[in-house]
């Protein structure tokens, strides 16, 4: 069985895109066949966190483990498969997303406004193409009251 054991961050650090877990000795472990494996930071020190999309950006960094002079690496894929690992993860990570819209409110406003156009010039054609007189005139009456 494999599992983490323990995963704190030495520190954690946010910028506008991307959210850095910085790892140290003693602060990540993991179990595996039973022996408990300690974090060296000989290659990868830091999981990457988009933002965005709350997606791992460094899934192929590879993590180094110890237990006395054995020693593993492990991509960060496959240590996301580890039991425990995502909750643990999370549980780091919540605290800097913020679930603040990415989008305005003007910029609803104006899609949403440019999509009813849009709309209305597909009704104008559909009456054009039907030979609806009352609703050509209707519709681009409205929409030239709306300019």
């Amino acid at each position: 069985m494999q599992s983490v054991k323990m995963l704190k961050p030495y520190y954690v650090k946010k910028d506008e895109r991307f959210v850095r877990i910085i790892l140290a000795f003693q602060y990540f472990s993991v179990v595996m066949d039973d022996q408990l494996y300690h974090f060296i930071p000989l290659e990868a020190r830091e999981i990457v966190i988009d933002r965005y999309n709350r997606e791992i950006v460094n899934k192929q960094d590879q993590f180094v483990f110890q237990k006395g002079v054995n020693y593993i690496k492990l991509p960060l894929y496959k240590l996301m498969k580890f039991e425990s690992f995502e909750e643990q993860l999370n549980n780091i990570t919540d605290e800097y997303f913020d679930e603040q819209p990415r989008v305005t409110q003007a910029e609803v406003d104006l899609v949403v406004s440019q999509l009813v156009e849009q709309n209305i010039y597909r009704l104008i054609d559909q009456s054009l193409v039907q030979g609806d007189k009352d609703q050509f005139l209707e519709l681009t009456s409205y929409l030239y009251s709306n300019e």
